[in-house]
């Protein structure tokens, strides 16, 4: 990777880190989906609880923290993934109507940067959204706007959003995130569209947080570069490309014709 660190050798460059957090999030569902890989990765001391780490970074690159996902039984990862893809998109335009209209300050602020993601960036997206719900809710920081929050609440949880929903949408989340117990055979095909979720370096401490998830990104794909030895393992892992296809070789020259020389 050293043609990712900075001419000064200070650390990655700032494209670098803005393309960090899509290819953690290919690695960590892969990781997540597939027993196979994550053995291999158990055998140089991947663990739940690095597993784990590497979401809580990935989620503090996007703007907030992750809390300690429950364990579960192993097809709820792939199941809670899709969940959340086809949840994300037609609810966020809801969501994002509903608040434009009766509560625009609000809105400006949990959708600040936010759209729907396809596959497993949907968790990222709609844990961010969640993340902005409860900072409406009880954030000591918006304490000056807390009443006019609480009636977006308000609004959202007569319309279909009440706080139980969005505990349901969390504990998918959670889920979604995985730990060890919560690996499943992939189908050989990414559901992902990891190049979704790429990070706008705008402040030192998001830039922070982007270099911690580098740094943990780092140790972990050079790991699976060394002990993970099949290819389509790499491709799910974003640490390969596909072969694309041969072209047909050509069959032989066509002899040339009687009296042609």
């Amino acid at each position: 990777m050293s043609s990712e660190i900075d001419v000064d050798g200070e650390g990655p460059s700032r494209q670098v880190l803005a393309e960090i957090p899509a290819r953690a999030l290919k690695f960590l569902s892969a990781a997540g989906k597939n027993k196979q890989i994550r053995a291999l990765l158990r055998e140089r001391g991947y663990t739940d609880e690095d597993h784990r780490e590497g979401w809580d970074l990935l989620h503090r690159a996007s703007g907030f923290g992750i809390g300690e996902p429950d364990e579960v039984e192993d097809a709820e990862v792939g199941k809670a993934v899709a969940e959340l893809d086809a949840w994300d998109e037609p609810h966020f335009r809801i969501i994002r109507a509903m608040l434009e209209r009766r509560h625009p300050l609000q809105e400006k602020f949990v959708f600040d940067n936010l759209t729907p993601q396809v596959g497993a960036g949907a968790v990222v997206s709609v844990k961010t959204l969640l993340d902005r719900l409860d900072a409406l809710e009880k954030s000591a920081k918006r304490k000056a706007t807390r009443k006019d929050d609480h009636a977006a609440l308000e609004t959202l949880a007569k319309r279909g959003y009440p706080k139980e929903e969005r505990s349901r949408l969390r504990q998918l989340v959670d889920i979604a995130s995985g730990d060890g117990t919560a690996a499943v055979e992939g189908d050989g095909e990414e559901t992902g569209d990891a190049e979704q979720v790429r990070a706008v370096v705008d402040s030192q401490e998001h830039v922070d947080a982007l270099r911690a998830l580098y740094g943990w990104y780092r140790e972990w794909s050079e790991t699976a570069r060394a002990v993970v030895k099949r290819r389509d393992f790499l491709v799910r892992l974003g640490l390969a490309h596909r072969k694309t296809k041969a072209k047909a070789k050509s069959g032989p020259a066509a002899p040339p014709a009687p009296g042609v020389l």
